[in-house]
């Protein structure tokens, strides 16, 4: 039975953070404090300063995906680890999935997150780079 935080980050990631993509850069920027730093599936490192970079940034990742077909994604094997009482580590597969279901790729990602008066923020994000 998932504890109160993977219950948390389940909620946040698969609902909130996945409905974010479905808007637009601006929405999905909403859902990361500023500055972040994001590793990326290439190993490029990103260090973004504000909302509108955040938001730039994530529009042209939301493109990319469209242009490969992307009708959206779903989360997997979710696990979440506390660091402290108002922080996380959350690492989950997302499943990049076509307009009928089948899929595109995968990835594993972690998220190291911190828990604001508005809700939880998303500081680190890392793709596992591997072999």
């Amino acid at each position: 039975m998932a504890n109160a935080l993977e219950v948390e980050m389940s909620q946040f990631f698969g609902h909130q953070y996945n409905e974010a993509w479905k808007f637009g850069g601006d929405e999905i920027a909403k859902l990361y404090y500023a500055p972040t730093v994001t590793v990326r599936g290439d190993g490029s490192i990103h260090c973004l300063q504000s909302h509108e970079e955040l938001a730039r940034f994530f529009q042209g990742v939301l493109d990319t995906y469209k242009s490969q077909g992307s009708d959206g994604t779903t989360m997997h094997d979710l696990v979440v680890v506390p660091i402290g009482d108002r922080s996380a580590l959350a690492t989950m597969t997302w499943k990049m999935l076509r307009a009928d279901g089948s899929p595109i790729r995968e990835w594993r990602q972690s998220y190291n997150v911190v828990r604001l008066a508005e809700g939880w923020r998303i500081l680190v994000s890392t793709f596992h780079l591997g072999s």
